[in-house]
């Protein structure tokens, strides 16, 4: 293997266990504080653990990530423009981002059980989608 793939399937690791502490804490009926703030670190998690893949994958490419006050937005706009990821997974991709930010934002006692449920709801598939897209089996 090489280091590339080494690093893509690290992160895919990390990006599946998260995925399953997430669906472990949606499993039950109502979330402590901490666990509310425990899944909002999670969620975070897994969109970083996406984005470095993101960004692997362009750089491949030969496009580079050019870090300014909306890379983030621009990185995943070039990852559905140049096909590493496909328009549901950026869908649902952009949703994860806008939450990222306002994670890293603000306050985890401020975090919405409600909404961070209906947030974590698809992650565990979409990122399954993903791997499956991006590796190709």
């Amino acid at each position: 293997m090489s280091a590339e793939s080494d690093y893509i399937q690290a992160e895919i690791k990390s990006i599946l266990q998260t995925s399953d502490m997430i669906q472990d804490l949606l499993r039950h009926e109502v979330l402590s504080k901490y666990e509310t703030i425990a899944l909002g670190k999670l969620l975070q998690d897994i969109y970083t653990g996406i984005e470095r893949i993101i960004r692997n994958k362009l750089e491949s490419q030969g496009i580079k990530t050019v870090k300014n006050h909306s890379w983030h937005k621009e990185m995943l706009l070039a990852a559905k423009e140049n096909a590493v990821v496909s328009q549901r997974q950026f869908d649902e991709f952009r949703k994860l981002l806008v939450f990222r930010h306002m994670q890293i934002h603000g306050y985890g006692y401020m975090l919405d059980e409600k909404r961070l449920r209906e947030l974590a709801e698809f992650v565990p598939a979409v990122c399954r989608d993903f791997i499956q897209f991006i590796t190709g089996s």
